[in-house]
């Protein structure tokens, strides 16, 4: 299964499983084996990004949803910053980042992701040039963090409550398979999948007890979501890791 997701259309496939299967184990399945990244033009340059067509789709929703607020947004003084914060979670960023969870974006695709938010931020709060602010001092005025974080706290939930379901669910039996061997391997770099994204986010622990990489690998953190104690724990490290590393590269940056 996990060798179809990478020789047929994603969407079709996806498309097929809808009538078969229902939806959380649709989104399980998805968060395992999707193959989101598609490459499409910008701009009608030759430059071509690679963007995964849900993060788009969420993007143009988010936009068209903000517009239709932007009368609350000009409003300025009369409406206080907590309220229109709630505003924008809401109504607003619940768009953007549903279905965060099973995104597999490159680190390029989050800083892009994290842009975007900045941009929606400043615009929720009116801060337009000639005002300049850090990324740092943007985030702690608007009380917000990074949406790249967030969608990390996100898939990691997701990934918890998979070992504790039946054995029998497509999450699981895909998880299963993960590793099993699919044949020839692909040319050039491999396709970043969540399994991928998941392995980075472990190697940020910098540790050689957590990592995906083998089955064995995926039976140790079955037994570590058993435990909810330490699966929270081990979570809060991974979060906090990704914290660690993005607030040193938003140090010199400015916005």
């Amino acid at each position: 299964m996990s060798a179809a997701f990478h020789t047929i259309d994603r969407a079709t496939l996806l498309n097929i499983l809808e009538t078969i299967i229902e939806e959380d184990e649709l989104r399980l399945v998805r968060f395992l084996l999707s193959n989101t990244c598609l490459n499409i033009r910008i701009g009608g340059t030759k430059e071509e990004k690679k963007f995964t067509k849900d993060v788009q789709r969420r993007k143009q929703l988010s936009i068209a949803a903000l517009a239709k607020l932007q009368n609350v947004w000009v409003r300025g003084d009369k409406l206080k910053k907590k309220t229109k914060l709630k505003l924008y979670r809401a109504l607003v960023k619940s768009i953007l980042t549903y279905n965060c969870s099973t995104w597999a974006l490159t680190q390029a695709e989050e800083k892009k992701l994290d842009a975007f938010h900045r941009k929606l931020l400043k615009r929720v709060f009116g801060i337009r040039y000639p005002v300049k602010t850090t990324i740092k001092a943007l985030y702690k005025q608007c009380n917000e963090r990074p949406l790249s974080l967030y969608v990390l706290e996100n898939r990691w939930r997701l990934f918890g409550h998979i070992p504790r379901r039946d054995r029998e669910i497509p999450a699981n039996k895909a998880m299963e398979e993960l590793f099993v061997p699919q044949g020839d391997k692909y040319r050039g770099r491999p396709i970043t999948t969540l399994s991928v994204i998941l392995n980075n986010d472990l190697s940020r622990l910098q540790s050689s007890t957590f990592c995906l990489k083998t089955f064995k690998n995926i039976e140790s953190l079955k037994k570590i979501t058993e435990q909810r104690d330490q699966w929270r724990i081990l979570c809060t490290r991974i979060q906090k890791a990704a914290e660690a590393l993005q607030s040193d590269d938003y140090d010199a940056e400015r916005r």
